[in-house]
């Protein structure tokens, strides 16, 4: 089979992405991102953070909050969004009590029930850190769960097996979240005002940590792919296979950044080597593009295309 032949399922796929399914795609890598940057935010303060200090020092406790409550926009922002495809892609559908209301009664509202009110929850819980921290740190991670337990509600990890493919996508989304949330913290504690012996170990603990979590990411990324795909061949011969490719290449590129981190970066930061520092942040913002481009690819596959398609 020629390249060319290979390739159309993916060309008829973007020739046939109209602008409002773009603007669909956008908002949803968008409420993808913020969401698990406040649930990762979360899980990387309960296992590297938790005094002032230090909340501080990664900006945590600015990063958490923020981030929820972007999500909780870009969630609300899905529904009319989604009222005005089933409408054919106009902002009067948009708007159309009929359609909101069929949405909302659907799975995509329960699914919005869920994580609006685990988003809410890290909301609160991040707003009052440090005042009754037992309490704010159940809070939080209910919140957490509740947002996570979200993703499963609706889409491809729907079909059967059902229990299989929910918990195949949960592992595959906290280790992704623990990712996505570590990033900014990492970069602010790697900036040379910063550079200090608990920075330093953090950063080991976390190289640690790191390809372990990515590796099982993506082991839970392609189980739930042959899964949802029934077999091998459909990466190959389907737009949502080719899509997925391209996902899992990038996730193979954002483990080689890890090992480079945790096997030179890192060792050449702690030993304060020339433009060690500089070269660590680079390295965690071409991370941070990776990740982006990871969850622009996964709105893609979730909102224009299926394993059957």
């Amino acid at each position: 089979m020629s390249t060319s032949l290979t390739l159309q399922p993916l060309l008829e796929l973007l020739a046939q992405t109209d602008g409002w399914t773009g603007l669909r795609v956008l908002v949803a890598a968008g409420f993808y991102a913020s969401a698990l940057v406040a649930v990762g935010g979360l899980l990387f303060r309960l296992v590297f953070g938790g005094n002032p200090e230090w909340d501080r020092a990664t900006g945590l406790r600015t990063l958490v909050p923020a981030a929820a409550a972007l999500a909780l926009v870009l969630l609300l922002l899905q529904w009319p969004l989604q009222a005005g495809f089933l409408g054919g892609g106009s902002w009067a559908a948009a708007i159309d009590p009929s359609l909101l209301a069929l949405v909302f009664e659907g799975a995509a509202g329960q699914r919005m029930l869920l994580a609006g009110g685990g988003l809410l929850l890290l909301l609160g819980a991040a707003v009052a850190w440090g005042r009754g921290r037992g309490l704010g740190t159940a809070a939080s991670l209910l919140g957490a769960a509740l947002v996570l337990l979200s993703f499963t509600w609706v889409g491809h990890s729907t079909g059967e097996p059902r229990l299989l493919l929910a918990s195949l996508l949960l592992l595959h989304l906290v280790g992704l979240a623990f990712w996505v949330g570590a990033l900014l913290p990492l970069y602010r504690i790697s900036a040379p005002p910063h550079l200090s012996q608990s920075a330093g170990r953090v950063l080991q603990r976390f190289g640690q940590v790191a390809a372990p979590v990515l590796a099982a990411l993506i082991a839970a990324a392609l189980l739930l792919a042959w899964r949802l795909l029934e077999g091998w061949a459909p990466l190959l011969h389907s737009a949502y296979g080719q899509v997925l490719l391209l996902k899992l290449a990038v996730l193979g590129l954002l483990l080689g950044l890890a090992g480079l981190n945790r096997w030179l970066l890192v060792p050449a930061f702690v030993a304060r080597k020339p433009l060690a520092s500089q070269r660590l942040r680079a390295s965690i913002g071409c991370e941070g593009l990776l990740v982006g481009l990871i969850l622009l690819l996964t709105a893609v596959l979730t909102t224009t295309t299926s394993p059957t398609g």
